[in-house]
Parts: C-alpha cells; structure tokens; sequence
C-alpha cells in the first residue's frame, strides 16, 4: 500500500477489500471443528445479518442526524430571541433579572415549539424505532454467537427463571399447606 493511494482516494481502496476477503478465505479454509466451524458453516446467514444491521445503523445514523438538526435549530431560534429580548447593557442586578427571564422564556417557546411539532414527533418515532431494529438486530448476532459457542442464549435463560418462579410459587404453596 503506497501513501500515494492513501492521499488520493479517501476511504477503503479496491486493493485492501481484496486482501481483507483474501485474509478470511484463508481462515474459512481452516480445518473445520471447535467454535470456527460454526462460525463456518452459518457464514452467508451471518453475512445477512450484518448486512441488515449496517442498513439498520444508516438508517439510524438518518434519523439520528435529523434529530439533531431540529433540536440545533430550536436552541438557535431560543439563543437569537433571547439576543434579541435580552437588555442591551447589565449594570444591576435586575438587568441580569431581566437576561435571565428572557433567556428562560425564549428557551421555553423554542423547545416547547420543537416537542409539539409534527415533525419532531415523526423523527422522534423514527429514531426509537431505529434503535429497536438495532438491538433486535444485534439481538440476533448475540443469541446466534451463543448457540455456536454452546452458550445459554437469552430464551433458554427466560425459560430458566420461569421455571424457577414457578418452582419458588410451588414450594411457598407447599408450606403454606404443611403448617398447622
């Protein structure tokens, strides 16, 4: 890899995709046993999920940049209102009152404005939904990497505790009936 190819072209090159898809081919060409095979054997499916997860985390990132736009500008409607309201010079304490007074209450509108609007809802719904689909999606990874490392995977676990409520549940019931 030259510095020639780095300063010219941002980013990843052709080259180095090339070698990273070299490098794991040769390590899928491994004998196949122990957490590598299973690794292995679900490789597409996982190339899938990651594939989902980076379209998730992009669609995230969209919303994620909107919401911040609307909330920057909220705050620098607030910050010019209060420039605008705020007293001119501060040479007593009721000046700085004042400066305080507008600055709470342009802040007020500003936000206020912001969280009732249509707009902030729909990104603000967008967004949480996007960060659902991310933990759904890392959910999945997770619970797939547990089963091939012979891991108890989230589901077995809930299934444990159930079972173990249940069994607290029987024996409370089994002494309140054996006590005189």
């Amino acid at each position: 890899m030259t510095n020639e190819t780095n300063s010219s072209q941002p980013g990843i090159s052709p080259d180095q995709v090339n070698k990273m898809f070299d490098a794991w081919g040769e390590v899928l060409k491994m004998p196949t046993i122990g957490p590598m095979y299973a690794f292995s054997k679900d490789f597409s499916s996982y190339a899938n999920e990651f594939v989902a997860l980076g379209k998730v985390m992009a669609d995230m990132k969209t919303h994620l940049d909107r919401y911040w736009e609307l909330v920057n500008a909220a705050y620098a409607k607030a910050s010019a209102e209060t420039a605008r309201n705020a007293p001119k010079q501060y040479m007593v304490k009721e000046d700085f009152d004042n400066y305080r007074k507008a600055m709470i209450e342009a802040f007020e509108n500003a936000f206020t404005g912001l969280f009732a609007s249509a707009e902030f809802s729909a990104t603000y719904g967008k967004l949480f939904s996007a960060q659902l689909d991310m933990s759904r999606a890392l959910q999945g990874i997770t619970e797939r990497n547990f089963k091939a490392l012979n891991l108890p995977t989230r589901g077995e676990l809930d299934e444990i505790l159930k079972d173990i409520h249940e069994l607290k549940r029987e024996v409370r019931n089994l002494k309140k009936e054996t006590r005189p």
